[in-house]
């Protein structure tokens, strides 16, 4: 809970909006994600989605908690090196891998494949290195038991996978050595479970004589949330203990007769699950309106600013009065700075409310400040708040310069 004194201290040093990013919280409950894995399989090792935030800090952080990088585009590639990862610390995976994917690559990155067509010019790049011996991970395309087909990876269901174990056998300096799945959208226990089984039977079909390096299985884990948020996901929110029973105990018991080091490294890739819960985002009232019967409050931020669950599910709020005149509102929708009818970040909010009062928004860990375009307006500073209450700066405020730069005036 933030008080009148905490907000306004803030705001006074950073301006507002700012995003806080609260890091005590944040490392207790990635320390408590990776032990419940490590509790029942030694050989996990967590790699970070940067595209659910890829801000330096956050990513530096991971670093010196053991976790590796998992990115997908070579912009995210080049933070994690900015922020110190070595390539065989890297995890890069997507259908669209460009300059920095062959870097990676070539200096012993982990590298899943999406298609055959970037496995055609992987096998290229072998060819015309044959001093290097280059090692991948094919990324498969499973059923699960979702409700939908998912566009990426190998279908297992196909010849293209057994087409792409050929082609890299072909090759005599490169080596399939992982495999790699992620669904979306399918956050279930029973899920998981589907996942695992299958992962590991794939496993045994395609490396007959040992065990692959790495078997990576992606993420789609619930975070841990506030009530008021969980509650609009149901019943039996899966725990993280759930979730390491579900995988890694089938993975202990399937490789028990191996040593330590035969055994596969068990990777997972949270982005959400980690980081939602450790950042919130502080606006303001700017204007009550009231339009033909229906109520509008008017905040200097946008829904660009919270990511997409505002548009799914009514997010933990905190109001903080400052104003002594306030009015009571029956069902007044949060809308945004943007010209945009549908900017809303909050639907039917009952209670008092007063211009200037403090409107704190939580769970915008993911997807928030790195999908804001800078549509409008441009985007806010973040601010990091240490353990003892103290404040740095993770992200400054962005200006004209740095919108426009690009841009030919």
């Amino acid at each position: 809970m933030y008080s009148i004194e905490k907000l306004q201290a803030l705001e006074k040093q950073f301006g507002s909006p700012i995003y806080l990013f609260r890091e005590e919280d944040f490392v207790k409950n990635y320390k408590e994600f990776v032990a419940c894995f490590n509790k029942y399989y030694s050989k996990y090792q967590l790699a970070y989605s940067y595209k659910t935030n890829y801000t330096p800090a956050i990513c530096k952080l991971v670093k010196s908690l053991g976790g590796y990088a998992e990115v997908v585009s070579d912009m995210e590639y080049s933070v994690a090196r900015a922020v110190g990862y070595e390539p065989y610390q890297i995890v890069y995976n997507g259908p669209f891998k460009k300059e920095l994917g062959k870097e990676t690559l070539l200096n012993g990155g982990i590298i899943n494949v999406d298609n055959l067509e970037e496995l055609k010019n992987i096998c290229k790049i072998a060819d015309e290195n044959p001093d290097k011996n280059l090692e991948i991970g094919i990324r498969v395309n499973i059923n699960i038991g979702q409700h939908f087909i998912s566009r990426f990876g190998i279908d297992t269901d196909s010849p293209d996978l057994q087409k792409a174990f050929d082609m890299v056998a072909a090759v005599k300096n490169l080596e399939v050595v992982g495999l790699h799945c992620h669904v979306g959208q399918s956050r279930t226990v029973e899920a998981w479970s589907n996942r695992a089984t299958i992962m590991l039977a794939l496993a045994d079909k395609y490396f007959p004589n040992k065990a692959p390096k790495f078997i990576d299985m992606g993420s789609g884990m619930f975070a841990r949330m506030e009530e008021s948020l969980a509650k609009q996901f149901g019943d039996n929110i899966p725990t993280f203990e759930d979730y390491a029973k579900t995988v890694a105990v089938p993975f202990a018991e399937h490789y028990k007769h191996l040593s330590q080091e035969e055994k596969p490294i068990l990777m997972t890739e949270p982005g959400t699950t980690v980081i939602n819960s450790y950042i919130d985002f502080i606006g303001k009232v700017e204007s009550i309106k009231h339009i033909k019967g229906h109520e509008f409050v008017v905040l200097n931020c946008s829904k660009d600013n919270l990511g997409d669950i505002c548009k799914m599910k009514k997010m933990p709020l905190q109001i903080v009065h400052v104003n002594k005149e306030q009015e009571m509102l029956n069902e007044a929708e949060f809308v945004g700075y943007t010209c945009l009818e549908h900017d809303v970040m909050y639907p039917d909010y009952k209670g008092s409310l007063g211009v200037g009062d403090y409107v704190i928004f939580g769970n915008v860990g993911g997807y928030s400040n790195v999908s804001k375009p800078p549509f409008i307006f441009w985007n806010c500073p973040m601010i990091g708040q240490k353990a003892d209450g103290s404040c740095y700066v993770m992200k400054k405020g962005e200006t004209f310069e740095d919108v426009f730069t690009t841009y030919v005036i």
